[in-house]
């Protein structure tokens, strides 16, 4: 079984009267309020008015602040109701006890609305509800002294002195009896109990000696500074009790025609009202001097628990902290706390070091005296905190401690100012954190990154030095080798005389050999202008259709003996545009040679040349093997070689589609290529009308 909580109205904290005892309550405080009222008319002294104290109001003023809203315009007619009708009980006329009873609905209601916007019941905590409290009680006493006197006045007495008699027990009554009613602060002990007991003896012994005499007009304050020993020591709840009792005790007595006040009425012929208007007058101020006190002491009971509970917590997080060092100093730099952290990290007891040593036992003296010289300061405190004199806020940097067994240690240090309410240094706060192992490890990582990069720049000056030395050695091959063929044209052509059948298969054979070494020497040369930032274009009006049936006029021979059939598709008008034909020629041959060697015999290869207005693109596409996913990332890396051509024995180097690559991009434009393995390839080569090269202008050569 479960019970389902009501929920929580915003006017209705935790110390309003639950809704199934509310009427119970409000029943009890009516019949309370009747019964005061009737009484405090029955005790007015021989000859007045009013009475002398009135304490109906404060337990009226009392229900009000703890009725809910929507129920306080019944219960301001039910305390006009039973104010009027304790009137009439105690012997007063329907006038007179219908007037003090609107007198005292009218005080409720003014006191009330000035806590309009504060829960039911009202806090009393701070000298801010006392404030409030204090004006809503002059207000209400106020409504209900013109009230009252206005009530009186057909009657033909003194009206003044009625209404500052009213004012004065209706304030009373409200100050003495309301804020023990209201929601206070936890009460905290201050005093011990031979204290409890003996400060309520001294406080009735005052009352008795004063109230229950005879006494002199100076004495009628000596309770006074007993009420404030209590409200000192013993909090809110307790000095509101001991007002109450005090004002019920005074009044009684002073009722009774004992104490200072009937003596001095009669003495001086004052009229019969100024006998509860001097006794209020001294509950008014009892009030105002014990309840701030009260207040005052609760609240620094609040705070001084609220600073131990974080000081402890403080102090167990500190001892929990097993792993990192916090530690603290005083202004001169010796130590104050050394939680476990820094025993664990340092080797040394809290008790070996607080009050006893500063921070230079355990930093290194070799990284102390560097930073001293840096600062211009003498090793020591000021060193470590010298960057944090005179501005907020924290440092952290690495430092060098030592343990007490001599282990060099590499911490983590945040040094933090301690500040007292004004602002000033009272000390410092140092969190520090091991990080010798990764301090280590970034050196470990650092030096084999430098390592690394002087590799890397080894490499850089090797790949330099053989790409000067292919393109030294390929200059030097490339005169002789043009020689070679040369004569070996002289004597295809029998230009030194007829050659047999055999011996022309055979310089035929030296022929082609020759021929293709000096293409490779030329992609060589070329590589290395690329690399070298001296390859230059010799850009002029050129008809790509040209240059694409000149490269198939080159390879005639090898599509021939390949098997292959190769078939262009071009436009029937020049498609021209500014490049370099000699350059365009070398990247159409290297792929159609690619396509060509690629694909079976009985395959088939197209070249596709179009114009979109934009660009010209030239699209070679193959039935052949195709290509890898694996590989296409690298088929335009210098000297790379798909495993597949490497199974197959096909020849080549490795450096004809670098060259492609690098002719496309001095163009400003690209080559692409996508493939499928066992269905072919299909690379393009797209050339921009007006190019815009990362080389911009440098590096073309008009025609």
């Amino acid at each position: 079984m479960t019970t389902e909580r009501r929920p929580h109205r915003p006017d209705e904290p935790d110390g309003r009267w639950a809704p199934r005892s509310w009427p119970l309550w409000w029943s009890a405080a009516l019949v309370l309020i009747f019964f005061l009222a009737s009484a405090s008319v029955w005790l007015a002294p021989q000859g007045s008015s009013v009475a002398a104290w009135w304490p109906a109001s404060g337990v009226a003023v009392a229900l009000g602040l703890r009725t809910r809203r929507d129920r306080l315009a019944a219960t301001l007619v039910a305390i006009v109701v039973v104010t009027t009708a304790a009137n009439v009980w105690g012997g007063r006329t329907w006038g007179t006890s219908v007037g003090f009873g609107l007198a005292n609905g009218a005080e409720v209601a003014v006191v009330v609305w000035f806590f309009r916007s504060r829960p039911a019941p009202p806090p009393f905590a701070s000298l801010t509800d006392l404030g409030r409290l204090v004006l809503a009680t002059v207000c209400g006493a106020g409504a209900a002294a013109v009230i009252a006197g206005l009530t009186v006045a057909p009657v033909g007495l003194v009206t003044p002195a009625a209404a500052r008699a009213v004012f004065a027990s209706h304030a009373a009554a409200i100050l003495v009896i309301v804020p023990m009613t209201m929601v206070h602060l936890p009460q905290q002990a201050h005093a011990g109990r031979l204290e409890r007991v003996l400060q309520p003896l001294v406080l009735a012994a005052s009352i008795g000696g004063v109230y229950a005499v005879e006494g002199a007009l100076p004495l009628a304050f000596a309770p006074m500074p007993v009420l404030v020993w209590g409200a000192a020591r013993f909090g809110v709840r307790f000095a509101t009790v001991e007002l109450l009792l005090s004002g019920i005790a005074m009044s009684l007595l002073t009722t009774a025609g004992r104490g200072p006040f009937p003596t001095t009425a009669a003495r001086w012929d004052y009229p019969p009202e100024m006998v509860g208007t001097m006794l209020q007058a001294v509950l008014v101020s009892s009030a105002l001097v014990s309840l701030p006190v009260a207040l005052l002491t609760d609240e620094l009971s609040a705070l001084l628990a609220r600073a131990r509970a974080s000081a402890e917590t403080l102090q167990g997080v500190m001892e929990a902290a097993t792993q990192t060092a916090i530690i603290t100093t005083d202004v001169l730099g010796r130590v104050t706390s050394f939680n476990a952290g820094a025993e664990n990290l340092l080797g040394w007891t809290a008790a070996d070091v607080v009050g006893r040593a500063t921070p230079a036992l355990w930093h290194d003296e070799g990284q102390l005296a560097r930073r001293s010289a840096d600062t211009g300061l003498e090793p020591g405190l000021r060193v470590l905190v010298a960057s944090l004199e005179g501005r907020p806020g924290s440092e952290r940097r690495d430092w060098t401690w030592r343990s007490r067994g001599g282990e060099e240690l590499i911490v983590s240090l945040r040094v933090s100012p301690l500040l007292d309410a004004a602002g000033q240094v009272t000390g410092w706060l140092g969190i520090a954190e091991d990080v010798t192992r990764s301090r280590r490890s970034e050196q470990v990582l650092r030096s084999a990154l430098e390592r690394e990069r002087e590799a890397g720049q080894r490499l850089v000056e090797l790949d330099r030095a053989k790409t000067e030395f292919v393109a030294a050695v390929s200059h030097e091959l490339r005169t002789p080798m043009t020689s070679v063929i040369g004569n070996l044209e002289l004597l295809l052509d029998d230009e030194a005389g007829s050659v047999s059948a055999s011996q022309r298969a055979a310089l035929e054979r030296a022929d082609r050999n020759a021929r293709r070494l000096l293409g490779m020497l030329e992609e060589l040369l070329l590589l290395s202008r690329v690399e070298s930032g001296t390859f230059e274009l010799r850009v002029g009006r050129t008809d790509v259709r040209d240059v694409v049936e000149q490269a198939l006029h080159t390879l005639d021979v090898t599509r021939v003996r390949s098997g292959v059939h190769v078939e262009l598709h071009e436009p029937d008008h020049p498609v021209e545009l500014e490049a370099d034909g000699e350059q365009l020629e070398r990247a159409v041959m290297n792929l159609v040679s690619n396509a060509v060697k690629f694909t079976p015999a009985g395959g088939r290869v197209d070249i596709d040349v179009e114009d979109d207005g934009t660009a010209v693109t030239v699209s070679v596409s193959d039935t052949g093997v195709g290509i890898e996913a694996a590989d296409v990332d690298r088929l335009f890396d210098r000297f790379y070689r798909a495993p597949g051509a490497v199974r197959g024995a096909v020849p080549g180097t490795g450096l004809g589609l670098s060259i492609v690559k690098a002719v496309a991009e001095r163009h400003g434009g690209t080559v692409t290529v996508a493939s499928t393995p066992g269905s072919g390839s299909t690379f393009t080569l797209r050339l921009p009308r007006n190019p815009s090269t990362p080389e911009g202008p440098a590096g073309r050569v008009g025609a």
